[in-house]
Protein backbone atom coordinates (compact mmCIF):
# COMPACT_ATOMS: atom_id res chain seq x y z
CA UNK A 1 0.00 0.00 0.00
CA UNK A 2 3.12 2.43 0.10
CA UNK A 3 2.36 3.64 -3.63
CA UNK A 4 -1.05 4.16 -3.01
CA UNK A 5 -2.49 7.68 -1.68
CA UNK A 6 -5.34 7.49 1.36
CA UNK A 7 -7.26 10.71 1.32
CA UNK A 8 -7.60 10.34 5.23
CA UNK A 9 -9.78 14.16 5.10
CA UNK A 10 -12.50 11.87 3.10
CA UNK A 11 -12.25 8.94 5.68
CA UNK A 12 -12.90 10.73 8.71
CA UNK A 13 -15.78 13.11 7.16
CA UNK A 14 -17.28 9.64 6.33
CA UNK A 15 -16.94 8.52 9.78
CA UNK A 16 -18.41 11.89 11.60
CA UNK A 17 -15.26 13.77 12.24
CA UNK A 18 -14.75 17.63 11.15
CA UNK A 19 -12.72 18.42 8.07
CA UNK A 20 -10.80 21.03 10.59
CA UNK A 21 -7.56 19.42 11.07
CA UNK A 22 -6.47 18.72 14.56
CA UNK A 23 -3.40 19.54 16.44
CA UNK A 24 -1.36 16.01 17.12
CA UNK A 25 -0.31 15.74 20.91
CA UNK A 26 0.39 12.57 20.93
CA UNK A 27 3.84 11.35 21.39
CA UNK A 28 4.61 9.84 18.69
CA UNK A 29 8.13 7.45 17.57
CA UNK A 30 11.04 8.20 17.31
CA UNK A 31 12.95 9.80 13.87
CA UNK A 32 9.09 9.86 12.55
CA UNK A 33 8.78 13.07 9.90
CA UNK A 34 5.79 14.78 11.66
CA UNK A 35 4.05 15.69 7.91
CA UNK A 36 4.56 12.29 6.42
CA UNK A 37 3.96 10.20 9.54
CA UNK A 38 0.25 11.44 10.01
CA UNK A 39 -0.36 11.80 6.36
CA UNK A 40 1.32 8.18 5.09
CA UNK A 41 0.76 6.09 8.02
CA UNK A 42 -1.69 3.29 7.08
CA UNK A 43 -2.50 2.12 10.90
CA UNK A 44 -0.91 -1.29 9.90
CA UNK A 45 0.69 -1.91 13.28
CA UNK A 46 3.78 -3.45 12.27
CA UNK A 47 5.70 -1.15 14.39
CA UNK A 48 3.48 -2.63 17.22
CA UNK A 49 4.80 -5.81 17.16
CA UNK A 50 8.70 -4.66 16.32
CA UNK A 51 9.25 -2.96 19.50
CA UNK A 52 11.21 -5.02 21.99
CA UNK A 53 10.49 -2.66 24.57
CA UNK A 54 6.22 -2.69 23.85
CA UNK A 55 5.61 0.79 24.65
CA UNK A 56 4.51 1.55 21.34
CA UNK A 57 0.55 1.35 20.78
CA UNK A 58 -2.07 1.97 18.47
CA UNK A 59 -4.34 5.39 19.30
CA UNK A 60 -7.90 6.31 18.67
CA UNK A 61 -6.58 7.23 14.90
CA UNK A 62 -4.79 3.94 14.49
CA UNK A 63 -1.73 5.87 14.54
CA UNK A 64 0.86 4.54 16.22
CA UNK A 65 2.43 6.29 19.86
CA UNK A 66 4.57 6.10 22.61
CA UNK A 67 2.94 5.43 25.61
CA UNK A 68 6.03 4.94 28.79
CA UNK A 69 3.50 3.22 31.43
CA UNK A 70 3.75 -0.05 28.87
CA UNK A 71 5.53 -2.68 28.14
CA UNK A 72 9.58 -1.46 29.69
CA UNK A 73 8.60 1.92 30.41
CA UNK A 74 11.48 3.01 28.26
CA UNK A 75 12.77 3.95 24.60
CA UNK A 76 15.92 2.51 24.10
CA UNK A 77 16.27 4.39 20.17
CA UNK A 78 17.06 0.61 18.49
CA UNK A 79 15.07 2.01 15.09
CA UNK A 80 13.35 -1.41 14.90
CA UNK A 81 9.67 0.74 14.53
CA UNK A 82 11.65 2.93 11.49
CA UNK A 83 13.29 -0.67 9.98
CA UNK A 84 10.01 -2.47 9.47
CA UNK A 85 7.76 0.38 8.81
CA UNK A 86 6.97 -0.29 4.71
CA UNK A 87 5.51 3.44 4.83
CA UNK A 88 8.16 6.36 4.06
CA UNK A 89 7.48 7.85 7.37
CA UNK A 90 10.86 7.98 9.16
CA UNK A 91 13.93 9.05 8.50
CA UNK A 92 16.28 7.28 6.42
CA UNK A 93 18.01 5.09 8.55
CA UNK A 94 21.46 6.16 7.43
CA UNK A 95 20.39 9.99 8.17
CA UNK A 96 19.33 8.58 12.22
CA UNK A 97 22.76 7.59 13.52
CA UNK A 98 23.18 11.67 12.84
CA UNK A 99 20.46 13.13 13.62
CA UNK A 100 18.57 12.63 17.34
CA UNK A 101 15.61 10.42 18.00
CA UNK A 102 13.09 13.31 19.17
CA UNK A 103 12.77 16.82 20.93
CA UNK A 104 11.16 15.12 23.23
CA UNK A 105 12.14 15.78 27.21
CA UNK A 106 10.99 15.25 30.88
CA UNK A 107 8.90 17.81 32.96
CA UNK A 108 8.06 17.25 36.27
CA UNK A 109 5.20 18.55 37.78
CA UNK A 110 3.89 20.12 41.15
CA UNK A 111 2.85 16.80 42.28
CA UNK A 112 6.34 15.98 42.93
CA UNK A 113 6.36 13.70 46.45
CA UNK A 114 9.57 16.17 47.09
CA UNK A 115 7.02 19.32 47.17
CA UNK A 116 5.28 17.88 49.74
CA UNK A 117 8.81 17.05 51.87
CA UNK A 118 8.91 13.69 50.94
CA UNK A 119 12.51 12.56 50.08
CA UNK A 120 11.96 10.70 46.89
CA UNK A 121 14.71 9.76 43.94
CA UNK A 122 12.85 7.11 41.90
CA UNK A 123 13.39 9.52 38.94
CA UNK A 124 17.13 9.73 39.25
CA UNK A 125 17.51 6.37 40.27
CA UNK A 126 15.92 5.22 36.59
CA UNK A 127 17.53 7.79 34.61
CA UNK A 128 20.43 6.01 32.87
CA UNK A 129 21.62 9.83 31.03
CA UNK A 130 22.17 11.23 34.27
CA UNK A 131 19.62 14.07 33.51
CA UNK A 132 18.01 14.30 36.64
CA UNK A 133 19.76 15.48 39.40
CA UNK A 134 18.84 16.79 43.13
CA UNK A 135 19.75 20.26 44.49
CA UNK A 136 20.44 20.64 48.38
CA UNK A 137 19.34 23.71 49.93
CA UNK A 138 19.15 23.97 54.24
CA UNK A 139 16.13 23.02 55.64
CA UNK A 140 14.05 21.43 52.54
CA UNK A 141 14.39 18.16 51.06
CA UNK A 142 16.60 18.16 48.22
CA UNK A 143 14.91 19.04 44.50
CA UNK A 144 14.78 17.47 41.73
CA UNK A 145 16.07 18.97 38.23
CA UNK A 146 16.24 17.83 34.75
CA UNK A 147 19.37 18.55 32.84
CA UNK A 148 17.43 19.10 29.64
CA UNK A 149 21.19 18.90 27.09
CA UNK A 150 21.47 15.72 29.11
CA UNK A 151 17.57 14.18 28.88
CA UNK A 152 17.02 12.12 25.44
CA UNK A 153 12.98 11.77 26.61
CA UNK A 154 13.84 8.37 26.64
CA UNK A 155 10.87 7.92 28.87
CA UNK A 156 13.05 5.74 31.90
CA UNK A 157 11.92 8.03 34.66
CA UNK A 158 8.39 8.31 34.30
CA UNK A 159 6.82 4.48 35.19
CA UNK A 160 8.74 4.36 38.25
CA UNK A 161 7.92 8.08 39.62
CA UNK A 162 5.18 6.88 42.74
CA UNK A 163 3.21 10.27 42.51
CA UNK A 164 3.25 10.58 38.23
CA UNK A 165 4.71 13.76 38.37
CA UNK A 166 7.10 13.09 34.87
CA UNK A 167 5.58 13.73 31.66
CA UNK A 168 7.65 13.39 28.59
CA UNK A 169 6.82 16.58 26.16
CA UNK A 170 8.08 18.18 23.51
CA UNK A 171 11.07 20.68 23.83
CA UNK A 172 10.58 22.05 20.09
CA UNK A 173 7.86 22.29 18.05
CA UNK A 174 7.38 19.43 16.10
CA UNK A 175 3.83 19.29 14.35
Amino acid sequence: MSGASIDKTRRAFLFGATAEPQSDTALRLPWSLPGAFLDACTGCGSCVTACPEGIVSLDGSSRPMVDFRRGSGLCTFCGACADICPEPVFLASTARAATPPWTLRAAIGANCLTHDGVMCQSCKDACGDAAIRFVYAAGRIAQPMIDLDRCTGCGACVDPCPAEAIEIHRAVADA
